[in-house]
């Protein structure tokens, strides 16, 4: 008995994870498009609002879930911190997405393109990180995406700290000054959870070696 219904309670809760970190991915992939395309309605900013509700929606079932099921993969409370962390990180894309939209920024600039490719490809490595989980005593798949999204997230510190210096002695307008500095931000911000949903993935690592 316990053999069959361990395996079906771990694809649960698996499924619900990699379900997160792949959901982020489609709201970067769906950034990128929304600052690239010319179009003035940009359904993209819609769409990226409904898939941050989906994400909501998978966190409260794997709340839901841990309360009807028998096993779990691993803690409970590292279950819930891991899918808190993937949640973050499609909040931060939302609040990006959101702000982008608001301000309607009269250029989308180098570092603004620059930050939204780092935020699709730090997701991307958070799903692979994610996806490797399934098989933790194989560690190095996991070390790898953890180094990567750390590097990742280094480029996009830099490219945030040079883009404000180069704000605070160009632009002359302070309404304009403070719009651009809070995108490039939330941008920023947005690989900082997925670096922190990473430090959840080595905690679970480590107590389950």
């Amino acid at each position: 008995m316990f053999r069959s219904v361990l395996p079906k309670s771990n694809n649960l809760f698996f499924d619900h994870f990699n379900q997160a970190s792949e959901n982020a991915c489609v709201m970067a992939n769906l950034l990128v498009e929304a600052i690239t395309i010319g179009d003035e309605q940009k359904s993209q900013f819609t769409q990226i609002n409904r898939l941050r509700a989906k994400s909501q929606e998978i966190t409260r079932q794997v709340v839901n879930d841990s309360g009807q099921t028998f096993i779990s993969p691993f803690e409970r409370s590292d279950m819930f911190e891991l899918v808190k962390a993937l949640d973050a990180v499609a909040s931060l894309i939302n609040i990006s997405s959101r702000r982008i939209n608001l301000y309607q920024p009269a250029t989308i600039t180098p570092p603004i393109r620059e930050l939204a490719d780092l935020i699709v490809k730090t997701c991307y490595e958070l799903a692979v990180c994610v996806k490797a989980l399934g098989n933790i005593t194989n560690k190095q798949p996991i070390s790898d995406s953890i180094n990567n999204i750390k590097t990742l997230e280094h480029r996009a510190d830099k490219i945030y700290n040079t883009a404000v210096a180069t704000l605070l002695t160009s632009e002359t307008d302070a309404i304009e000054l403070i719009k651009y500095n809070e995108i490039l931000l939330a941008l920023e911000t947005t690989t900082d959870k997925c670096e922190l949903a990473t430090n959840v993935i080595e905690s679970i690592v480590v107590k389950n070696s």
